[in-house]
Formats: structure tokens, C-alpha cells, sequence
């Protein structure tokens, strides 16, 4: 974790090819799913935006942040003198006004990327072989949340409950967006925090 530069975010470049290697993340995924024979994106809860994807994609960060506060008043419980910032978070730090334009874009790749792979191609994939999908909720939670665990124990566990709650919404809406939205919406959020000196 230290070796990691927590400023990246402020760097135009960063920020440009972040963007041009996630795009192409994106594409590939998508690309898997519509090379399986009989699938097509629709199938993978993949569709046109719609109106309402922007509202419960609202409703769906606000759920995100009352995921972390939960997560928070545990970790607080286990370990009163947790110092990890409310419950774990990274550090990353963002203080460059002038890129938030590209931030926010940097930001809702990451939704769309994060969400592509593990609510809708891992999930559905998964659930297409026959397993219940409460159970391949559990199971693509814990390998989201893993993929946090660079940040603390209590990182892993608070990220496999946000993927637990995105999970729920994108079972409910049948919607990529309003997760993925409400996803990157949080990161860019959480970024924007750090400008003040917050931290989530």
C-alpha cells in the first residue's frame, strides 16, 4: 500500500489513459458475452438506458454509502480504536479542479467496468449453469470484495457487502446502468470528499 500513489487521480495523464484502458475492458467483456452462442446483451441485463435507471441509480448510491456507515459502526464495534478512516478507506486523495470533468468520466468507467464483469457477465453467467442466485450474488460479492482487500480486512468485508446490496438492486431492476451509475457515482463522490480533506 505504500508503494501506491494515492494522487494519481490529479494527473491529467492518468486520468486520459486510465480511460483508454478501460474503454477497451469494457468492449471485451461485452464482446465475451455476445461471442456465447444464444446470448446476447439483453440476456446479460444489458440495455438501453432508460429514465429510471438515473433515479434508482440515485437511490442506489445513497444505499451505497448506508452499506459503508453500517460497515463502519461494525468495524468500530470489533476494533474501538480502528484508525481507517470511517471503515477502511484507500487514502486516495483528489485536489485538482480542473479535472473533475475527467474524473467523473474516470469514475463511471470504473462503475461500468466493475459492474459489466461481476454483476452481469460473472452473475449471470454463473446462474445460467442452474446455481440459485442468492447464491451467486454471495459468491461474485466475495470476489469483488477481494478485490479490495489491498486495502484492509475491513475494506474486503465492507466492499463484499456493497457488492452483496449491488447485487440485490440489479436482480430487482434487471439494469446494468443503475448500478453502474450509482458505482462510479460513489467513487467519483468519495474522491471529491478527499478535496476537503474527507476521507470514505
Amino acid at each position: 500500500m505504500e508503494d501506491m500513489n494515492l494522487d494519481m487521480f490529479n494527473s491529467l495523464y492518468f486520468n486520459f489513459m486510465y480511460i483508454i484502458t478501460t474503454l477497451p475492458q469494457i468492449l471485451l467483456t461485452l464482446y465475451i458475452i455476445v461471442l456465447k452462442p444464444g446470448r446476447n446483451l439483453e440476456q446479460y441485463w444489458i440495455g438501453k438506458i432508460k429514465k429510471t435507471d438515473f433515479l434508482y441509480a440515485v437511490v442506489t448510491f445513497i444505499g451505497i454509502y448506508l452499506c459503508i456507515a453500517f460497515s463502519g459502526l461494525i468495524a468500530v464495534l470489533f476494533e474501538p480504536e480502528l484508525d481507517n478512516t470511517l471503515v477502511y478507506g484507500s487514502g486516495w486523495k483528489f485536489n485538482n479542479p480542473a479535472l473533475i470533468p475527467l474524473l467523473l468520466i474516470s469514475c463511471l468507467l470504473t462503475g461500468y467496468s466493475e459492474e459489466i464483469f461481476f454483476r452481469s457477465y460473472l452473475f449471470k453467467s454463473i446462474t445460467n449453469t442452474g446455481l440459485n442466485p442468492i447464491l451467486a450474488a454471495v459468491l461474485t460479492s466475495i470476489l469483488f470484495g477481494t478485490g479490495h482487500l489491498y486495502e484492509g480486512y475491513y475494506a474486503l468485508a465492507a466492499t463484499t457487502a456493497i457488492g452483496l446490496f449491488l447485487s440485490a438492486i440489479f436482480i430487482k431492476t434487471r439494469s446494468i446502468h443503475t448500478v453502474a451509475i450509482a458505482h462510479g457515482l460513489y467513487n467519483f463522490s468519495a474522491l471529491i470528499i478527499s478535496m476537503n480533506g474527507g476521507q470514505i
